[in-house]
């Protein structure tokens, strides 16, 4: 997965589980820089996405026009937990993670207008009995979004260890739906000392096998840490695009499917921002000496899209 020079994009299908595969399910101070804001989309109409098998279908939602859901970090009050699930877990989450995601305050909290997610190096343990070393959070939006803009302006930590990320994953209108099969969009993914980004769209084949499209952007003069950037992606019934401070990354379009792939990301989907620590893609040779350290995050935003509440019961559960 780890690239080391730029490229338009790449599709990638496995027959198996594969480490990498695994890998991306995790997705992921003072303002040192600025990002521009790229201007919203034009409206995208959509008929309903059609249900999987045994699912129930959503209700027809109209798309909403220009700003239609923003969370700007201005409120500090406990109200705002009401729009962000912390998730809770020292599971390994798929990855063999080595951290334990809490609804600690100390892990997520909103201050000078801002949200922060932070790492530290601490020992915990969860619900379940799971031990671990390390403490951090991973929040995912109670409402669902289908196409439209969807973007954050983030400044990511950077240590040996650390796992940023800023993506979205289908709501589980089907129970016991595989992970792949709902969709999932990576706006934004970093791994270690953020040299390189990471974009992602991944989904599944006829037969449950997952796939994905990958598009990386390097900066090997200092990295991607310790600066705000806009991160972004304009989805459509038809199409995906990814940007970084209003410049494309790349575009997947349902027409460049191979064979036997499916197009999985017509599902209404949840915004989620986490760090992982450890697992299988950044390694558990954990930089303790820079923890602790935060994620932060100035606002997200939704234009030009279907917004929908679901049942909790709906949302998508930890692997």
């Amino acid at each position: 997965m780890r690239q080391t020079e730029e490229r338009p994009g790449r599709l990638i299908r496995w027959g198996v589980f594969t480490t990498v595969a695994l890998a991306i399910l995790t997705g992921c101070s003072a303002e040192t820089g600025g990002g521009a804001t790229s201007p919203a989309p034009p409206t995208t109409s959509a008929a309903p996405s059609a249900p999987l098998g045994g699912s129930q279908p959503f209700e027809s939602v109209e798309a909403g026009t220009g700003l239609v859901w923003a969370d700007e970090f201005d409120d500090d009050s406990p109200d705002r937990w009401k729009t962000w699930k912390r998730m809770e877990g020292a599971r390994g989450w798929g990855n063999e993670e080595l951290q334990n995601y809490t609804s600690s305050p100390q892990n997520s909290f909103v201050a000078d207008g801002v949200l922060h997610i932070v790492v530290r190096k601490e020992s915990s343990e969860d619900a379940e009995g799971n031990r671990s070393d390390y403490t951090s959070a991973r929040l995912m939006t109670y409402e669902t979004f289908r196409y439209g803009r969807v973007e954050a302006r983030i400044n990511v930590p950077s240590g040996y260890g650390l796992w940023s990320a800023f993506w979205m994953l289908g709501t589980e209108h089907t129970p016991g739906a595989p992970w792949a099969s709902r969709g999932e969009l990576d706006m934004m993914e970093y791994v270690d000392k953020a040299m390189t980004l990471q974009s992602a769209a991944i989904g599944v084949d006829t037969e449950d096998n997952p796939w994905n499209w990958v598009v990386t952007r390097p900066d090997e003069e200092g990295g991607w840490s310790g600066q705000w950037h806009v991160y972004a992606v304009d989805w459509s019934p038809d199409a995906i695009t990814y940007s970084v401070d209003g410049s494309d990354l790349g575009t997947f379009r349902k027409s460049d499917l191979e064979e036997g792939n499916l197009w999985t990301f017509d599902n209404p989907s949840h915004i989620i921002v986490n760090v992982a620590v450890g697992g299988r893609w950044p390694s558990d040779d954990i930089e303790d000496a820079v923890l602790p350290a935060a994620m932060l995050v100035d606002y997200v935003r939704v234009y030009d899209s279907e917004l929908r509440t679901v049942p909790e019961s709906w949302m998508p559960k930890p692997p």
